[in-house]
């Protein structure tokens, strides 16, 4: 499977026991691990694969919301200007609350604008009173890793 969608905690859950090393973060299995979870069966933990290429844009935006796709190597701000637009359409009730946008019209706003607003809702200002964007970026990404604004999917299957 893909990075960090809980091979590990899989694991632990049939062994009854937290024996794989579990993360909110891709890249903690590095190798294969066997585990005995019965008499006649064993399961074997492996690291996330990831194919190399996207043929779809939106596929990859998809795994970098998740962290399945390193944040090093993207421009985080714009992949959360991104999950905005996401969040935007969905407008899922958590992060509706958590952000305190309830008497907003967001629908009417630039996805940018809105990820300074939350940025200000949060007292991430840096000098002269500037919005630091990057933080509120990084923090509204690990907050919808962490599920902080819902049980949110971000692909359903074909032929729903």
């Amino acid at each position: 499977g893909i990075p960090n969608v809980g091979k590990s905690s899989f694991i632990n859950k049939m062994v009854k026991k937290n024996r794989a090393r579990v993360e909110d973060r891709p890249g903690v299995t590095r190798g294969n691990q066997w585990y005995t979870i019965a008499k006649n069966l064993e399961m074997l933990d492996t690291p996330g694969v990831l194919w190399p290429k996207f043929d779809d844009k939106v596929v990859g935006e998809h795994l970098a919301f998740t962290g399945a796709v390193k944040d090093q190597i993207l421009d985080i701000e714009l992949l959360a200007v991104r999950l905005l637009d996401f969040l935007k359409e969905l407008k899922p009730a958590d992060f509706i609350t958590r952000f305190k946008l309830e008497n907003e019209d967001i629908d009417n706003i630039e996805s940018y604008e809105l990820l300074k607003m939350i940025g200000k809702k949060r007292g991430m200002l840096v000098s002269g009173g500037e919005i630091d964007t990057e933080r509120a970026a990084i923090m509204l990404l690990d907050e919808f890793r962490s599920a902080k604004l819902g049980r949110i999917t971000v692909e359903m299957p074909q032929g729903r």
